[in-house]
C-alpha cells in the first residue's frame, strides 16, 4: 500500500506536492477506512480529490501512472525521450529536473523509492528498505549506469548485481533492469511486482470497461467473477439476472480490412493471418432483464451507458477486493447516480482487506455531505496565480468538526471555485446574426 507519494515539477505540479494515506488521529470508522501494513502502522484505503476544471486533479493521477509505468519500462532506447513534461508556465522549470518519491509497504516492511530525471536522462534512483527503524539502502544509482551501489541486505550475489548493472543505462531504472535480468529472488521482486502489477493504469471516463469486463468474464473459469457481478447488481437494485457473452463471426468488409491494416501495435503477420481467414470473431454481451413479463435478453448496446459503466465498476471492484491492487480513477462519478457511487465506495471500504487502494478524482460534492466520510481522505486541488497546482488536505484546513464541509466548499471557504461572470453574451454574437 502507498503511504505517501511526492511529486515535483511535473505538468502543473511545480513545487513539491504530497498525497498522503497516513491517517490522522480521527477515530471515525478507523477500522473500516484503514488497513494494517506493519506493527503499529495502518494506512488509508482511499483518497478523493476535488477541484475545479483544469485545477490539476487528473495530473495527480497522471503522475502516479507515469511513475509506476516508468519504473518498469524497459522499452526505451538511448536516443528516445522519456515522456517527462515539466511545469511550463514560468521561465525556469522547463530546464529543471522532475522528482518523484514514494513511500510504500510490502510484506510488512517499509520502502522508500526516489527518482530524479528529466526528459533525457535519469539522474538519481534510490531505494531504501526499512527492515528496522533505521533505513537500509537497497541500492543507489547515479547518472552513470555503472554507478550502482547495492546494500548488503538486497539479497543478490555479485553475479546477479553485475547482470542488473549490465542491463541498466541512463534511460532505464534499476527496477526495470532487474526485470530483464535472470537473477535469484530478492526484495527487488516485490518492488518490481508492485509497480508492474500492483498499481493499475488510470481508469478514465472514456475507458472501455465493457471490453475489459468481457475479457475478464471469458477467463473466469469457475464463475466467481460473474456471480459477484450479478450479486452486486442485484444489491444495487438492477433487474439484471444474468449476463451472457456470444461469439459472433463477422465478414471482413473493405472498411474492416482498412481498419485492421491501420491498427498500430499489431504484428504484420497477425494482420495477414486475420485477413487471409476472411472473417473476424467478435464477442457480444447480452443482459438478461428480469421483468414481470419474464426474463428478456437484451444486446449490450440497448443498455444505458450508466448500466454498462456500473457493470465495469463491479468487475474492477472484484479485482480490488481479490487482488488488492491500487487503482486511480478519473471522474469516478461519470454516468453513475450518486447513491450507486456511494454504495460502491462503501462496499470497497468494508470488504477491502488485501492492500487495495482507491485514488479518485471527482466533481460529485454530495460525498462531502456524508457523515461516514473521513476528512483525511478528502483532498482539494487549487491553482495559484502562477498556474501552479497546490494539493490541500481537508483535515489541515482547521474546519470545525461541527461545520458542514459541503457548505464550506460551496461558500469557497476551503478553495476557490470557478468565477462565473454574467450569463448575458449578446454583445459577442449579435453581429453574427445581422442585428
Amino acid at each position: 500500500m502507498i503511504a505517501e507519494f511526492k511529486i515535483r515539477n511535473f505538468y502543473s505540479l511545480r513545487d513539491e506536492q504530497t498525497l498522503s494515506f497516513i491517517p490522522t488521529n480521527d477515530d471515525t470508522s478507523r477500522d473500516i477506512y484503514t488497513e494494517e501494513v506493519a506493527d503499529g502502522v495502518s494506512l488509508l484505503k482511499i483518497g478523493c480529490i476535488y477541484g475545479s476544471n483544469a485545477s490539476g486533479k487528473t495530473n495527480i493521477l497522471k503522475a502516479l501512472h507515469f511513475f509506476s509505468q516508468f519504473m518498469v519500462n524497459d522499452s526505451l532506447n538511448k536516443g528516445d525521450e522519456m515522456g517527462v513534461v515539466p511545469f511550463l508556465l514560468d521561465d525556469v522549470s522547463g530546464n529543471e529536473r522532475t522528482q518523484f518519491e514514494m513511500t510504500f509497504y510490502l510484506n510488512r516492511e517499509k520502502y522508500k523509492l526516489n527518482l530524479v530525471l528529466d526528459n533525457k536522462v535519469i539522474y538519481e534512483e534510490t531505494l531504501h528498505v526499512y527492515s528496522s527503524v533505521q533505513p537500509t539502502c537497497t541500492y543507489n544509482a547515479g547518472k552513470d549506469a555503472t554507478d550502482i551501489v547495492f546494500g548488503g541486505k538486497v539479497g543478490l550475489v555479485k553475479k546477479s548485481r553485475d547482470a542488473i548493472e549490465g542491463n541498466t543505462f541512463n534511460k532505464r531504472t534499476v527496477i526495470a533492469a532487474f526485470g530483464k535480468s535472470n537473477v535469484e529472488k530478492s526484495r527487488l521482486n516485490l518492488v518490481y511486482d508492485f509497480f508492474s502489477k500492483g498499481i493499475a493504469p488510470i481508469m478514465y471516463p472514456q475507458s472501455d470497461l465493457m471490453g475489459f469486463t468481457k475479457r475478464r468474464i471469458k477467463s473466469d473459469r469457475d464463475g466467481r467473477l460473474k456471480r459477484f457481478i450479478l450479486h452486486f447488481l442485484k444489491a444495487s437494485d438492477f433487474n439484471i439476472s444474468d449476463i451472457a457473452i456470444h461469439e459472433e463471426e463477422l465478414t471482413i468488409t473493405p472498411e474492416i480490412e482498412l481498419m485492421i491494416k491501420n491498427t498500430s501495435g499489431m504484428p504484420e503477420k497477425a494482420k495477414e493471418e486475420i485477413l487471409n481467414k476472411g472473417t473476424l470473431h467478435s464477442d457480444e454481451m447480452f443482459f438478461v432483464q428480469h421483468t414481470s413479463n419474464g426474463d428478456k435478453e437484451l444486446y449490450e448496446e440497448l443498455e444505458s451507458r450508466g448500466t454498462k459503466r456500473y457493470v465495469g465498476l463491479a468487475t474492477i471492484l472484484y479485482d480490488l477486493l481479490v487482488h488488492g491492487v491500487i487503482l486511480p480513477i478519473d471522474e469516478i462519478e461519470t454516468s453513475i447516480h450518486y447513491e450507486l457511487l456511494s454504495y460502491f465506495i462503501k462496499v470497497f471500504l468494508v470488504n477491502s482487506k488485501r492492500g487495495g487502494q482507491l485514488i479518485v478524482s471527482t466533481h460529485d460534492i454530495d460525498l462531502l455531505d456524508e457523515d461516514y466520510i473521513r476528512r483525511d481522505v478528502i483532498w482539494f486541488t487549487d491553482k495559484n496565480d502562477c498556474g501552479e497546482t497546490q494539493l490541500i488536505r481537508l483535515s489541515t484546513l482547521g474546519l470545525h468538526k461541527t461545520l458542514s464541509v459541503y457548505n464550506a466548499y460551496r461558500q469557497e471557504k476551503l478553495v476557490n471555485l470557478p468565477f462565473l461572470d454574467s450569463i448575458y453574451m449578446d454583445e459577442y454574437y449579435e453581429h453574427e446574426t445581422g442585428k
